[in-house]
């Protein structure tokens, strides 16, 4: 088939892709981005084809124009942050120049031929989106432009429709007109439809049709889903339906794509559900509509029954829309229940507030449990059958409500993320648990808030909740931008909580039998303190039980007996029954700082010089000392106040054992290097000293090339974590020239090892 057109489009990873159409051809475009592709603008087809040409902008903040043969013909420097939006805009006579909006809060206008900037356009709120409107003087330029808005108090606002002229020939620019806050959130896209009509698209779900001298509105169409939902989908792009001056289209974030009609006899508008979000929608030169889905689909819509796809092709289309949006109200699927974290390690996974929901795989079944302050641990509430609406699971926690968020990632990519929200609950709590889970900078607080607000319905709260805080001005909720918050994000840094050494269930009744009767055996203990250490046994095998079970105070007395009056050969037990205690919640409660202070001291100080030992106490001493340090951390309020007013000499202790020989004191040192690494992650303050620390000691044991695969593992991710918690640490890093090192211990310890 003879192509009528080719179509162009550009992905995250900084590629382009042809499209022939009517043929279907597919050809990659060998060019390829360093970032991702934010914005495409392709000249006329009816221009001669050596005039033709397409442009792109970027995550890099360059535009760059193609000709027809996508070879790069120039590269347009001059923005500070991501080009957004791409227009032309022409004088009276036909002379075209580029119009680019950008997140620096610009747009700016280029001459094409002498590839120069001629006038910028400052002053807006933060993203800028643009489009060129008809001129009726020859050396004049009318453009509009949108901005996204900014954060004031804990609202979005300020996003503004501007109209502007700028003269080609002395580059003066001059803002006619300006319209602000009529929508209820970020305004995404906007578009010159005709000489008599300007539209805007926005997170609030709508669309807002203007006029092109004053940016005042005229109508306002608004999408209503066809499922009921809390809130509006927002609304990503809005196109032009060419030769049909009566109709737009418009793309959403949940998958709809709708046609409106502009005069109200047209009917209602058409609706064209997809199976993912639609994040951009162009009409092409015949009439028809193209989409890209974030399921990486180009398709091609018409209202012409000479194109219409064979009925199998239809069906398989309107199959995929089916599955993916009724997936919204089913079960999880046994892949998905695969990757859930199972219930027997439920204990390694810590609650963060009271009634807190986790989703864990029991058995191949999902279970829901919820988290209780009071005994630390997770209850189990029921069997997780199927969600509705806006509902959904992150990371194994079910929420009333997921919705979606756009991150940048290092290399100029965007990673699409998601934020867990609870009917009733603080959005400024759920923006919290966002921020801490990524890594975002704080500052980004009231924006994600807002955005969940926007979402969920709900009234802008104080900080405290309560009372809602004022809006003043009418009291209109506003949105947070969605895109441009800046942030790095990776798969495995930093790491999602502390590592323990646990009593595991199938050898546990073998564990404690063979650990009573070498203390028995020992012939030390009295009759009644060998009855204690029985009963705390029974308590720490029943790790199903740890939420209603408590430790006795005499219990801990016969373990600080052991360690104060056996020697160092015969009281390892104890400090293995200490590590096992330091996992219970009771156990390691506040109540019981005391008993942790006095372990953790006695520990150190059997650690100072294991030189004399002989047998299993050689290897058991230090072994069992730095996994009761390692427990301690995760444990409880407790132990980890023990182990926290230690840290200097249980660093000491990690220094003495580095060059073990024991693969399992190796793992120990690591794991323990992983717990003070996340410890230091979790503090809003991080102590720089002790980071750098930490570091140096990491580095030893790269240099050491002995430690196995997981020690490397665990190493290496208490390093990256502390190079994004602590600048100083990522200095010492970098001073000592550590990068070399970690590439050359991780290459041969698998993807995981690799990948961080």
């Amino acid at each position: 088939d003879v192509d009528e057109f080719m179509l162009v489009t550009g992905n995250q990873g900084g590629g382009l892709c042809e499209f022939g159409i009517t043929s279907g051809s597919l050809n990659p475009i060998s060019y390829q981005h360093n970032h991702a592709i934010t914005a495409l603008l392709s000249s006329s087809t009816a221009e001669e084809e050596e005039n033709q040409i397409y442009i792109t902008g970027c995550k890099d903040a360059m535009i760059r124009v193609f000709n027809r043969q996508h070879e790069l013909i120039a590269t347009l420097k001059g923005h500070e942050k991501t080009v957004s939006s791409l227009s032309f805009a022409s004088t009276s006579e036909g002379n075209r120049y580029l119009v680019s909006g950008s997140w620096d809060g610009t747009a700016k206008v280029w001459d094409l031929e002498r590839k120069v900037v001629i006038a910028t356009l400052p002053g807006h709120e933060n993203t800028v989106s643009v489009t060129g409107l008809g001129s009726s003087d020859k050396n004049y330029l009318i453009i509009a432009t949108g901005s996204a808005g900014i954060a004031q108090g804990n609202v979005i606002s300020g996003h503004t429709v501007r109209i502007w002229s700028v003269d080609v020939k002395t580059s003066e620019v001059s803002c006619l007109k300006s319209v602000a806050n009529d929508h209820e959130g970020p305004i995404r896209h906007i578009l010159a439809v005709n000489q008599a009509c300007l539209a805007t698209c926005s997170n609030d779900g709508s669309v807002k049709l203007r006029s092109p001298e004053t940016g005042t509105v005229l109508s306002t169409l608004q999408f209503i889903p066809q499922q009921q939902v809390s809130h509006p989908p927002m609304l990503l792009s809005v196109a032009k339906v060419v030769g049909d001056d009566d109709s737009i289209v418009t793309s959403a974030e949940d998958g709809h794509v709708v046609a409106f009609h502009l005069s109200e006899s047209s009917g209602e508008p058409q609706i064209l559900l997809h199976p993912a979000c639609v994040w951009n929608v162009i009409g092409l030169p015949n009439g028809d509509i193209a989409t890209c889905c974030d399921d990486g689909t180009l398709r091609v819509f018409t209202r012409n029954s000479d194109r219409v796809a064979p009925l199998e092709e239809r069906e398989i289309f309107a199959q995929l829309v089916q599955e993916a949006h009724k997936k919204k109200g089913s079960g999880p699927t046994p892949e998905e229940i695969a990757k859930l974290p199972l219930w027997e390690q439920n204990l390694q996974t810590r609650g963060t507030s009271e009634g807190q929901v986790h989703v864990f795989n029991k058995g191949g079944v999902a279970i829901a449990a919820q988290w209780s302050e009071a005994s630390q641990t997770w209850i189990e509430v029921g069997q997780v059958m199927g969600s509705a609406g806006d509902g959904g699971a992150i990371d194994g926690v079910t929420y009333d409500h997921v919705y979606p968020i756009e991150v940048d990632q290092t290399g100029g990519a965007v990673a699409k993320l998601q934020i867990g929200y609870n009917n009733g609950e603080n959005p400024f709590v759920a923006a919290q648990r966002f921020i801490d889970s990524y890594m975002l900078p704080q500052h980004h607080l009231n924006d994600i808030a807002n955005y969940i607000q926007q979402r969920a319905g709900s009234a802008a709260p104080s900080l405290g909740g309560g009372v809602p805080a004022s809006q003043g001005g009418g009291g209109s909720s506003s949105s947070a931008a969605t895109t441009g918050i800046p942030m790095v994000s990776y798969q495995h840094l930093p790491m999602p909580g502390y590592k323990m050494f646990e009593l595991s269930a199938k050898s546990a009744a073998t564990t404690m039998e063979k650990m009573q009767t070498k203390i028995k055996g020992f012939g030390k203990l009295s009759e009644e303190q060998l009855q204690q250490i029985a009963s705390l046994a029974s308590t720490l095998m029943a790790t199903n039980r740890y939420h209603a079970s408590q430790i006795q105070p005499a219990e801990l007395n016969a373990i600080m007996n052991m360690l104060d009056t056996l020697p160092p050969s015969e009281a390892f037990p104890a400090l293995d029954l200490a590590r096992l205690t330091a996992a219970h919640p009771h156990g390691a409660g506040e109540s019981n700082a005391t008993f942790w202070n006095k372990v953790v001291t006695k520990a150190l100080s059997m650690c100072q010089d294991t030189s004399s030992l002989e047998g299993p106490a050689a290897v058991a001493i230090p072994m069992l000392s730095l996994r009761l340090f390692s427990n301690a951390f995760r444990g409880g309020p407790g132990s980890q106040l023990a182990v926290v007013g230690h840290l200097d000499d249980i660093l000491t202790c990690i220094n003495s054992f580095i060059a073990s020989t024991n693969k399992n004191v190796r793992l120990s040192v690591a794991t323990l290097l992983y717990n003070i690494a996340y410890y230091i992650h979790s503090k809003a303050k991080s102590d720089s000293t002790t980071a750098s620390r930490v570091i140096t000691y990491i580095d030893a044991i790269l240099k050491a090339q002995s430690y196995e695969g997981e020690a490397i593992t665990r190493a290496l991710i208490a390093a990256g974590t502390l190079a994004l918690a602590n600048p100083q640490a990522k200095e010492t890093a970098k001073s000592i020239f550590m990068v070399s090192r970690v590439e050359m211990s991780a290459s041969p310890h698998g993807d995981v090892a690799r990948a961080v």
